[in-house]
C-alpha cells in the first residue's frame, strides 16, 4: 500500500469488513488496463437509491452509450434534496425519479456496481463491481461533492474499459 497502488478503509455497514481498492490512475501508469465485455445494462445499487446510485447512473448516462439504471435494496421515498443540490452545482441532468427496488430492476445481463458497503453486504445483491462510497446522507453539501467527485473518477474509468 505504500506504493499507492492499494487504499483501505473499513465498512460503513457492518464495520468488521475492511474494503481495498485498486488505484487506478496508478495502476494505468503501469499499463494494466485493458478492455472488458460490454453489458446490456449498467445497474448502481445502494441502499436507499436516494443518493449515490442515482448520481452514478446520471454521471454514466454523460459519458457512454451503455444504458444505466439505478436502484436499491431498501428504497427511500423519494431522491434525497442533497443529491439534487449536488446534481445542480455540478451542471448533471438528474432525472427526478422515485426510488427503486433493485429487485424490481435487476435483469440477468446487468453489471451490477454496488456503491455503498450496505448493499454490497446483503447477501441477495449479486455486485459484480463494488465502489465503496462512503454515504453523503446528512453529512453536508461537502459530502455530496465528495461523492459525487469520486462516483465521476470511477464511472469514467469504468467507461473506459468497454469496447466501443
Amino acid at each position: 500500500m505504500s506504493a499507492g497502488v492499494v487504499s483501505r478503509h473499513r465498512s460503513e455497514g457492518d464495520g468488521r469488513r475492511t474494503y481495498l481498492h485498486l488505484e487506478q490512475d496508478t495502476l494505468e501508469s503501469l499499463g494494466t488496463a485493458s478492455p472488458v465485455a460490454v453489458p446490456r445494462r449498467v445497474l448502481f445499487v445502494c441502499t436507499g437509491n436516494s443518493a449515490r446510485s442515482h448520481l452514478a447512473a446520471a454521471l454514466w448516462r454523460q459519458v457512454s452509450t451503455i444504458p444505466a439504471a439505478s436502484a436499491g435494496t431498501h428504497p427511500a421515498d423519494r431522491i434525497n434534496p442533497g443529491t439534487v443540490d449536488a446534481a445542480a452545482r455540478h451542471h448533471l441532468d438528474l432525472p427526478i425519479v422515485e426510488p427503486a427496488r433493485m429487485d424490481d430492476v435487476l435483469a440477468p445481463e446487468d453489471l451490477v456496481v454496488t456503491v455503498c458497503d450496505r448493499a454490497h453486504e446483503t447477501a441477495k445483491v449479486p455486485g459484480e463491481l463494488h465502489w465503496s462510497i462512503p454515504d453523503p446522507v446528512d453529512k453536508g453539501p461537502e459530502a455530496f461533492d465528495a461523492a459525487y467527485l469520486e462516483l465521476e473518477r470511477r464511472v469514467r474509468a469504468l467507461a473506459s474499459r468497454f469496447d466501443s
